[in-house]
């Protein structure tokens, strides 16, 4: 079992990743000293395939239990799926000593985390991802959110959990689409750092399909350990650290909920990627080798879906909205070299435009075509 330790100014707390390690969940209720009331929100696939095995670990917990089973996607993150978990919360009584357990993928945590952050003013909460994309992004640094009026995590909170629990085993059943997504986090913190870990996922790609265990530990454990370095030194966008975890995620918001999240979000934060290295160049930050160097990884991840609503009018349009703009102008987190970011950078349209187009072209026309 690896750990790592996220250090912030509001709670230090401990990301436990390793095979099989949920049934250690018990030892850290009596070591965290957890109130032994429980509400679990879990993902109805993760039930189903993992529900028997998961209770038997919370009845060695709990002196109350209650059990949300949702059907995740991301039109779950909605105000009226948060009033349902308050009703629930409510009509059985639960209180602030409540612990809130989130038991699913990122819209699961992203959701639950919300309302664990505003219930009661705050009560304690534990991530348990399931997913690559939810174990090496949002379950560790605290942000949560809804959507509202079709603008993405527009409302939300920063709330550390009290503990996250990365168990490989949930990653074995997963479809091949879920793997990929959740690459599409972990090449971004490729570019967050030295070129080494690029390199590594340039060169071991195809394990990610094979479920290897040791690789997939690996690369969530230096996802975690990147970003938690990130959230540590910037807890709440305060300095402007943190910001550079959004790099690629202007465009990729705009790409998902363009595509009515029929583009999951690690395959739309990779398209975003694309489309911020295309910026960087057209910003002259990177010239044209580093750019086809750096466009290797994420080019051998285009999604085979047709999208028809994806064009670079209608994504511009879509991210006047983003909630990173500022007077009227979006901004963005751009790339001088690995570890070299620029972040709240803003661009004229016409440069905005033409890395759209130019992702349009390479990455979704040649989607739509199979290739």
């Amino acid at each position: 079992m690896k750990t790592v330790t996220v250090n912030t100014n509001t709670k230090s707390y401990k990301v436990h990743i390793g095979n099989n390690i949920i049934k250690s969940l018990p030892g850290y209720f009596d070591k965290l000293r957890l109130s032994k009331r429980v509400f679990i929100v879990i993902d109805k696939n993760v039930d189903r395939i993992y529900g028997s095995s998961i209770k038997k670990v919370i009845n060695a917990i709990a002196v109350k239990k209650t059990y949300l089973v949702l059907d995740a996607s991301e039109k779950l993150k909605s105000l009226n799926n948060s009033k349902q978990i308050y009703d629930r919360l409510i009509t059985e009584k639960f209180g602030r000593d409540t612990v809130l357990i989130a038991i699913g993928g990122g819209t699961i945590g992203d959701l639950a985390g919300f309302v664990a952050s505003t219930f009661m003013r705050g009560v304690q909460l534990i991530h348990i991802p399931t997913t690559l994309l939810s174990a090496v992004d949002s379950s560790v640094g605290g942000k949560t959110g809804i959507n509202f009026n079709k603008a993405k995590n527009i409302i939300g909170t920063f709330y550390q959990p009290e503990l996250v629990l990365i168990d490989t085993k949930f990653l074995k059943l997963l479809p091949e689409e879920e793997l990929n997504s959740g690459f599409g986090e972990v090449i971004k913190y490729s570019y967050l750092t030295d070129k080494k870990f690029y390199s590594a996922l340039l060169s071991k790609h195809k394990l990610l399909l094979k479920k290897d265990q040791e690789f997939l530990k690996k690369i969530i454990y230096e996802s975690v350990r990147i970003k938690s370095a990130i959230v540590s030194s910037d807890e709440k966008e305060e300095s402007g650290l943190r910001k550079i975890l959004n790099f690629g995620h202007t465009f990729a918001h705009a790409y998902e909920s363009s595509s009515s999240y029929q583009l999951s979000h690690g395959k739309a934060v990779i398209a975003g990627i694309v489309s911020a290295l295309f910026l960087s160049f057209e910003y002259k930050l990177i010239n044209e080798k580093q750019l086809n160097s750096m466009l290797e990884l994420p080019m051998k991840f285009i999604p085979p879906v047709n999208i028809k609503k994806i064009n670079a009018e209608t994504i511009f349009t879509k991210m006047q909205h983003d909630k990173k703009a500022k007077g009227g102008k979006i901004q963005f987190i751009l790339l001088k070299d690995f570890g070299e970011m620029l972040v709240d950078v803003p661009i004229d349209n016409k440069s905005i435009k033409k890395a759209l187009r130019k992702t349009e072209q390479i990455w979704f026309k040649r989607a739509t075509a199979g290739l």
